[in-house]
């Protein structure tokens, strides 16, 4: 389901909203422990867009860059041109150490060799300013999601590589909550 994605965007912008994304448009793409394929409504042209932008003819003499984090391979980053591979429960601290790094939020560090992907990371999204785009996976918490948005907003993406229209659904609701209240009212014989 999209309650995380619902969950993040609600807890961004205080309202539901339905992304999409314009991957011709972008030079520089992170996903953060998604698949293509979960990126909602038009996800397979967002597929076809990706492939698009990695390949070079008389229109297009630079290939986009693709960054993968993820915690379990998948098609994206077997594709990447840069792969970090990290546990699930280091997504969270990767997106705010990320953020921080882009003028968001507190500061928060990551050492090692995730400190410096993330440093190769910020200045290649830096460079690419309103030309890349951060998508977070379904998967991922509401925060990571939140994240992403915000980064998306501070990079000059949003109506460039990312776009935010009304949700399709006349009254989107919250599937997690939706279900407690049906657990509930079969619980009391309602």
């Amino acid at each position: 389901g999209q309650h995380h994605t619902r969950a993040g965007a609600r807890l961004a912008f205080g309202t539901y909203a339905q992304t999409h994304y314009r991957l011709e448009q972008a030079a520089v793409i992170l996903a953060l422990d998604t698949e293509p394929l979960t990126w909602g409504t038009g996800s397979l042209r967002y597929i076809r867009e990706l492939a698009r932008g990695r390949a070079l003819d008389e229109k297009r003499s630079e290939m986009n860059r693709l960054y993968a984090v993820e915690s379990t391979p998948s098609s994206v980053g077997a594709v990447a041109d840069h792969r970090l591979n990290i546990p699930p429960s280091a997504m969270g601290p990767f997106a705010r150490a990320l953020a921080s790094r882009l003028g968001i939020g507190s500061s928060s560090t990551l050492s090692g060799d995730w400190g410096n992907w993330l440093d190769a990371l910020a200045g290649d999204l830096q460079k690419y300013r309103g030309r890349s785009v951060v998508i977070a996976g379904e998967s991922q918490p509401p925060a990571v999601h939140a994240l992403a948005h915000a980064l998306n907003a501070t990079l000059g993406n949003v109506g460039r590589t990312v776009v935010y229209t009304e949700p399709a659904e006349a009254e989107p609701v919250d599937e997690i909550a939706s279900l407690r209240e049906l657990a509930a009212d079969m619980d009391g014989g309602r």
